[in-house]
């Protein structure tokens, strides 16, 4: 007797669906510009997620504008679609709009990039930037499974300033002080000598300001450590972090406080869901974060390019660093009187706190077996809070100025500032938000005759931010979002798709009757690759498909003031005197800024057009072809007839951009044997404005 066995193999769910607005899709049904990266591409040594993007997507613009610890990269979709307030991607994790950096790398599941306007729409007031999409790990059937991850790395300048030395910019000085025939140099020879040789640093200085300031290394380290496990009723992911990075200064020692750049921060997650009956699932979503920053006091928010200034414009002869017997050094008296190692080492430090908790909560009912195959029901309720505190410990040290030496070979000085003596203390209350999330939704999918695949969405969400300590009648408004959304997906044999979104949502932000919008989008697919006549091309040519969407989408943070519909009124502008003696006055009442009557959101008209080919099972292409045209951006006019008498130049919903240009990813994965594989990625992506 001949027995055959087929062995299938089994395949994650996270292999075969992507993560798409409000759910799931199969991957071969994605008719829409999404894409999606593995997560162990995003483990690179960098606290911040936003600066592992850069290179890695297709459409994903990222610039990392600072070098300070903990600092977020900026990051566009499809480039800078407006000029206006807004211009990022709207970030949602586990569904809820949260910060991308407070994310773990290791705590995420999945991440997908969604551009184009079937991608966006249900989104409505909120998806015209795009959209990132990410969904951290939840625990599966079986037995328990602990990760520790220990990871330490170095970072560095990759470019520093060649200064002028000491020698170069004496002679520079000089130069452009003797231009007149008969002119007498600033600096002599013998005084250049000086400066050169070292032999009286104290009163004849030589530094180079960049190395004195920067060091060339820092340390990074990262320490992680998870559980997950479960049976068929309870699973259950846990994980903490720990990240720390230190900074670029190079410090004195300094017993008394430490100024030293440096970030840390930790964070722990929880997912746990609870099978209640076969067909009901509640799911509790708990994290917390913990960051904190250490800084040099006495400089402004932009704690580097204060240095950075500093150390760019101060000369190599100016002063040293610091005296030889320890005395504070400074420029002479008109010399700016700003010695950059001073602000580094010896005016205090600034401590940022910031704490974050989430929780979300939701419950799904599958009514497969109770009403009809397919049929989902879910509800989801979070409440998270954000508060950050500062406490800054200012010094400001009496300073001096060597102008020679004594007959015992001793510096002599003039004080040039007069210091305090003691660390003054400012402390800023606490301050963040509350933020809460509530949606509720019905999903469908079944597949009818073999042949016709059918799935629909209808929700309904609203979301309400109120700042914890407001300071002003407008700061006391919560800002609140509205609205329902839709979708409607059909595939006929899994070859030809079409697909139908919409969003109908407004904002607290516009006037009333004129709050709300609707933002549709319709798409169309055709998977040539299972046609029948591509069968015998189907090892050579694994999937073959084009698409194309066209869709409406907005942005409701316009910039400018809150509620703008509405016309202020200045009580304070100018009065009137009167009386005997002409002594009394009152101020007079006058309008200030003119309310826009129309006042509306950013709206943008999105076109996309993609192809997708992959070759061997080993080689894949995805080229989408794009362009967008946003209208009724919300800007204030330039110029304006004094005629018309406006106290200020009004706002109006009057800028208009276009962006078109395309993206392009290419992968390639080769496997050679069990234990040796190769994966190589590329990405091209144009936008022109």
């Amino acid at each position: 007797t001949n027995i055959t066995v087929q062995l299938k193999p089994q395949v994650s769910e996270l292999e075969t669906v992507t993560v798409v607005a409000y759910g799931k899709q199969r991957k071969e049904s994605i008719i829409g510009a999404i894409n999606t990266i593995d997560t162990d591409e995003l483990r690179v040594q960098s606290g911040q997620l936003s600066s592992n993007l850069a290179g890695k997507l297709a459409g994903v613009v990222v610039m990392q504008r600072s070098g300070e610890p903990g600092k977020s990269a900026d990051f566009w979709i499809r480039g800078v679609n407006t000029f206006g307030e807004n211009n990022k991607p709207l970030i949602l994790v586990d569904g809820i709009e949260r910060e991308m950096d407070l994310v773990d790398v290791d705590d995420i599941a999945s991440l997908s990039i969604l551009k184009d306007a079937t991608a966006t729409a249900l989104y409505g007031v909120r998806g015209a930037n795009g959209i990132v999409l990410i969904t951290t790990k939840r625990g599966s059937e079986g037995a328990a499974k602990v990760s520790v991850k220990a990871e330490f790395g170095l970072t560095q300048p990759v470019k520093v300033p060649e200064m002028a030395n000491a020698e170069q910019w004496i002679d520079y000085y000089n130069e452009i002080s003797t231009y007149e025939e008969g002119s007498i140099k600033p600096i002599d020879d013998y005084q250049k000598q000086m400066y050169l040789s070292g032999a009286d640093p104290d009163l004849y200085p030589n530094v180079d300001w960049m190395d004195a300031i920067y060091k060339n290394l820092a340390m990074t380290g990262r320490v992680n450590v998870s559980a997950s496990g479960g049976n068929k009723n309870v699973r259950y992911y846990v994980g903490g972090s720990y990240y720390t990075e230190g900074g670029m200064f190079n410090m004195a020692d300094n017993n008394n406080y430490n100024a030293q750049m440096n970030f840390n921060r930790f964070s722990f997650r929880s997912n746990i869901d609870i099978n209640i009956t076969k067909s009901t699932e509640l799911g509790l979503s708990l994290s917390t974060q913990y960051t904190s920053k250490n800084k040099p006091g006495g400089v402004n928010s932009d704690v580097n390019n204060d240095f950075y200034a500093y150390a760019m414009r101060t000369t190599p002869i100016s002063n040293p660093t610091i005296y030889s017997d320890g005395t504070l050094a400074v420029p002479p008296e008109g010399g700016g009187a700003v010695n950059v190692y001073n602000m580094l080492n010896y005016q205090g430090y600034t401590k940022d706190n910031r704490t974050m908790a989430q929780s979300l909560i939701s419950l799904t009912q599958d009514f497969s077996d109770i009403i009809t195959e397919g049929l989902k029901v879910n509800a989801k309720f979070s409440w998270d809070i954000d508060s950050n505190n500062s406490i800054t410990r200012k010094y400001n040290p009496n300073q001096y100025h060597a102008t020679g030496r004594d007959d015992q070979g001793n510096l002599m000085f003039d004080q040039i500032v007069t210091g305090t003596g003691y660390m003054s203390l400012d402390y800023v209350y606490p301050k963040g938000w509350t933020t809460i999330n509530f949606e509720a939704s019905a999903t469908y999918d079944r597949v009818f005759a073999d042949d016709h695949r059918v799935g629909a969405l209808f929700l309904f969400n609203m979301r309400s931010k109120s700042m914890l300590r407001p300071t002003s009648y407008l700061e006391a408004w919560p800002y609140r979002n509205i609205g329902i959304a839709g979708r409607v997906t059909y595939a006929f044999r899994d070859k030809y798709f079409a697909e139908f979104n919409f969003g109908y949502n407004g904002s607290e932000n516009f006037a009333p009757g004129k709050r709300f919008g609707f933002f549709p989008s319709v798409a169309i697919g055709w998977l040539i690759s299972e046609e029948s006549f591509m069968r015998n091309l189907q090892e050579d040519i694994t999937k073959l498909k084009l698409r194309a969407s066209v869709g409406s989408v907005g942005n409701d943070n316009i910039g400018g003031r809150r509620f703008a519909y509405i016309t202020t009124i200045n009580s304070n502008s100018s009065g009137y005197h009167f009386g005997y003696t002409d002594s009394n006055y009152y101020t007079g009442i006058q309008e200030g800024e003119v309310g826009v009557s129309d006042l509306t959101w950013e709206k943008a008209l999105k076109m996309n057009i993609g192809l997708e080919l992959g070759l061997w099972n080993e080689l894949d292409v995805q080229l989408d072809f794009f362009k967008e045209k946003r209208t009724s951006i919300f800007m204030q006019r330039s110029t304006i007839p004094t005629q018309a008498g406006f106290v200020s130049n009004p706002y109006a919903n009057y800028g208009k951009v276009n962006n078109q240009g395309y993206d392009l990813s290419v992968t390639y994965n080769k496997r050679f044997n069990d234990d040796w594989a190769m994966s190589l990625r590329g990405t091209v992506t144009y936008a022109k404005n």
